[in-house]
């Protein structure tokens, strides 16, 4: 009997030196594309260039409160503190980036093995973050993200890695995420509503309330000192912004799912009629998008010379939102996590929005869904291993276009 145990358990083992081969090729891959500074998604090393780098040299040179009144960013200064502390240059602060990054695709290829996923999905899904031009670039540029995502990542999945105190952890890393991306409180109150369904209160207070703490203490902070490129007023929603966001979240985290394979042409056409007005009445309501906008914007552009009504985009929306309406029924907790995200891009953008603001929050949300799901479900697990790569198959693609910004 022990030694058919045994034999059973090196049987489902997964072959370490082959993984091992994975880890070594991501560190050379990484460290090649950094020493010959590869720029997978559009933007990142300017941004870099003008604002991370300029950001970090005014914290190490400025007091703190000068640094506040004088900062041009959007981001929490945690990222800064932490680069600055640990006295980087700004190639050291690249390296750090690559660094984080490549312990998120490690924590996602542990997580995947420890739902019971092949070895070989494991790592396809490791290799679609790591190879995620919205996830890459940003890290091998030195962008706060890479932190950010980090955090998430580690507030998500050290309770399913480890046991005992660690699995408090997302009371204190979820909450850091705010210092560095205020945006991440989306996150952070989406993960609220999984300790809500399960009744974890001890869980959801602690973290709710560190992260609301953070959130008013950049707020106040900013407002009192009124930096030059942020308005002392809370942005509004941006309804194509959200209706757009909404839509690529959906259509990336639940549109393959099987139960909306289901449904009969005859219904999809119903459910799209219904939509389809209201979603043109939402559209035609928001100002055009100032920035990005994918296919959207172009679709605008057009329309707006020959039409001078935009119908296209709301049909789109309206059609991603008809097919996925049964996956959206049926998990009313992943629909209402998808909602506040999207309406988090919606206010954070200021009348932009970019495929790699979506990319921020799809891979959080789909670790949500794979680490409550993953295990007792494997035909919704396999549905989000080949959204993963099919996600980052089409954002490869469209990092190598530019988007009309005007």
């Amino acid at each position: 009997m022990n030694a058919n145990t045994t034999e059973t358990d090196i049987e489902t083992q997964p072959p370490w030196d082959l993984i091992a081969l994975l880890v070594l090729a991501f560190i050379v891959l990484g460290w090649m594309a950094l020493a010959v500074s590869y720029n997978p998604s559009w933007g990142a090393q300017h941004t870099f260039e003008s604002l991370h780098s300029v950001v970090l040299h005014q914290y190490q040179t400025l007091p703190w409160r000068s640094f506040l009144t004088e900062m041009h960013s959007r981001h929490g200064p945690a990222f800064y503190a932490l680069v600055s502390a640990l006295g980087l240059s700004l190639e050291g602060m690249r390296a750090a980036g690559l660094v984080m990054h490549l312990t998120s695709t490690l924590l996602l290829l542990q997580i995947a093995l420890r739902l019971g996923t092949s070895w070989q999905k494991a790592a396809l899904l490791a290799s679609a973050f790591f190879a995620s031009p919205f996830q890459f670039g940003p890290a091998l540029w030195g962008h706060p993200e890479a932190l950010a995502m980090l955090l998430l990542v580690l507030g998500l999945a050290v309770p399913r890695l480890t046991r005992g105190l660690s699995r408090h952890a997302p009371v204190v890393l979820l909450p850091l995420t705010v210092t560095v991306e205020p945006s991440g409180a989306a996150v952070v109150v989406a993960s609220c509503l999984d300790d809500w369904r399960r009744r974890r209160w001890l869980a959801l207070l602690p973290k709710a309330g560190v992260a609301l703490l953070a959130l008013l203490t950049i707020h106040l902070t900013w407002r009192e000192m009124a930096p030059p490129d942020l308005s002392g007023t809370l942005p509004l929603p941006h309804a194509r912004a959200f209706l757009i966001a909404l839509a690529l979240l959906v259509l990336g985290l639940l549109a393959g799912e099987r139960i909306n394979r289901r449904v009969r042409p005859a219904v999809l056409l119903h459910r799209f009629l219904l939509l389809w007005p209201g979603v043109v009445l939402l559209y035609a309501l928001s100002p055009a998008l100032v920035g990005g906008g994918f296919v959207f914007s172009r679709l605008d552009r057009i329309e707006g010379v020959l039409l001078g009504v935009h119908l296209a985009s709301p049909a789109l929306i309206a059609l991603v939102l008809a097919w996925s309406w049964n996956a959206l029924r049926g998990d009313r907790l992943a629909s209402a996590q998808i909602l506040i995200c999207a309406a988090a891009l919606a206010c954070a953008g200021q009348g932009s929005l970019y495929l790699k603001d979506v990319d921020f929050f799809f891979w959080p949300l789909l670790l949500m869904r794979l680490l409550r799901w993953g295990a007792c479900r494997p035909a919704l697990r396999e549905s989000l291993l080949q959204a993963a790569i099919l996600w980052t198959g089409i954002a490869l693609t469209l990092a190598t276009l530019s988007y009309p910004t005007r």
